[in-house]
């Protein structure tokens, strides 16, 4: 053995080798401190993104940078590491991109996110926010990492995601310049709540430079109005908001009690439609509790009406009010129940008190009914309703200014203008008898307008 280690090595060689393979041996454990306890500063100092080798006492790190700083800072912590002799870089730094555009965009479950994201971290962050947001979507992650996003990165890449998950297609993007959106939310409600977040839940430092949001198409297109004790409820859609804002002071010059809003402005309204619906709110003073269904160019009517001849009235009433190219669905008011049936001095009484707080109008020195009166008379039906076994008779009355034949004439055709009324409603003709007395029955002076205006009147009497 030592003849055979003479003739391999020169003189003393057998003893050198032997002493620097003990060396080795005994060295391979400190490397593998020296190694962790490098790892364990770098981790320690927030540098794990580097990588450790070493090679004897001499380390040399790898990984990807976030910056040139970062990589000075790791340079610096493993050569603090007792023992470590060389410290080497074989790193990359992440690259500086100007302009920094991070973009999501989706179509139906197919999600892709593309563009630069500051970190690995960042990147599984927001692959994770799409994933949940979107849990059905299938994620294509196209995230390259890159210097120079701004600082609210984080918040404002959360907020694009969180915006895109409310779309059936579409896209945002975060760019230097600000913050764009575009597609076709879910619904009209989610179109609502994309706008809002827009103006009021902007992530601090974000901008909104391009807003191409597509509001949905309601199907059906309709509006609904209902009334009851003096209020209104409204719903469905409208146009715009001038047109909402139209409907709705309209409304309030109609109900004292009230309106309540639950319109959504959305397009897709067809030509008309706002005019349809303004146009339809005089005619439907005669029915109780009235209201009428709008959906398209088809109108609804809804509510109680005293006889079925009131109710024919109204919709050709309404017929002659909508404009053109808009129409009546087949069905109509409903006719209420027959009130209870009283005497004839019950219904007497009803009459009269019929005229206690407004009266019949006509035009002056003529025998045509104002419309202001329509309620009235309309009241009087009910009165008469409560009475089909008994007569009634209808008298008219004038002041005493003017000549007295014209006054007697002019006070028949009042009281016969007021049977025509009730008859055109549903009253039978045969109950009713219309007469005038002309000035010859006065219940005040005509000394005074007040007195002249009590004079002229129209009276019941119920046998």
């Amino acid at each position: 053995m030592a003849r055979w280690m003479d003739w391999l090595l020169p003189t003393g060689g057998a003893a050198a080798l032997l002493t620097a393979a003990g060396w080795l041996v005994s060295f391979g454990p400190i490397a593998e401190d020296v190694s962790g306890r490098a790892a364990a500063r770098l981790k320690a100092d927030g540098l794990g993104w580097a990588q450790v080798a070493i090679d004897g006492r001499d380390v040399t790190l790898s990984g990807v940078a976030p910056d040139e700083a970062a990589l000075k800072l790791a340079i610096d912590s493993a050569d603090r590491v007792f023992g470590v002799r060389v410290v080497d870089a074989k790193v990359t730094i992440v690259p500086l991109v100007d302009p920094y555009v991070f973009s999501a965009a989706r179509d139906g479950e197919r999600v892709s996110l593309s563009g630069s994201v500051p970190s690995e971290e960042s990147r599984a962050a927001i692959v994770s926010w799409a994933k949940k947001a979107m849990p059905t979507a299938t994620v294509e992650d196209r995230l390259s990492i890159a210097r120079g996003a701004p600082a609210n990165f984080a918040a404002a890449a959360a907020f694009a995601v969180g915006q895109l998950a409310d779309l059936k297609k579409g896209a945002a993007e975060l760019a230097p310049a600000g913050y764009s959106i575009s597609g076709d939310p879910k619904d009209l409600a989610t179109f609502g709540r994309l706008k809002e977040a827009l103006k009021s839940a902007l992530p601090a430092g974000l901008k909104v430079v391009s807003d191409r949001l597509v509001a949905p198409i309601p199907s059906p297109y309709r509006f609904g109005l209902s009334t009851g004790g003096g209020k209104a409820t409204i719903d469905g859609y409208l146009p715009d908001a001038a047109t909402r804002a139209t409907v709705v002071e309209a409304l309030k010059g109609r109900f004292a009690g009230g309106v309540t809003d639950k319109v959504e402005v959305a397009p897709g309204a067809p030509a008309g439609f706002g005019d349809a619906i303004l146009k339809l709110l005089p005619g439907l003073t005669r029915l109780t509790d009235g209201g009428f269904e709008l959906t398209g160019t088809t109108v609804a009517v809804k509510g109680g009406v005293l006889t079925e001849a009131i109710g024919r009235q109204i919709l050709d009433r309404l017929k002659a009010l909508l404009p053109s190219g808009y129409g009546l669905a087949a069905a109509g008011p409903t006719v209420l129940p027959p009130p209870a049936q009283v005497d004839a001095a019950t219904c007497q009484a009803l009459l009269g008190k019929v005229q206690t707080g407004e009266k019949i109008l006509f035009e002056t020195g003529k025998a045509k009914l104002d419309e202001r009166s329509i309620a009235v008379l309309d009241a009087l039906v009910g009165g008469s309703l409560a009475c089909v076994s008994a007569r009634i008779t209808i008298e008219g009355h004038t002041d005493a200014d003017g000549d007295a034949t014209a006054n007697q004439a002019l006070s028949e055709a009042r009281a016969g203008a007021v049977a025509e009324y009730l008859v055109a409603a549903g009253i039978e003709p045969r109950r009713l008898t219309a007469v005038g007395f002309g000035e010859t029955r006065p219940v005040a002076s005509n000394e005074t307008a007040e007195g002249k205006q009590m004079n002229r009147r129209i009276d019941f009497r119920v046998e």
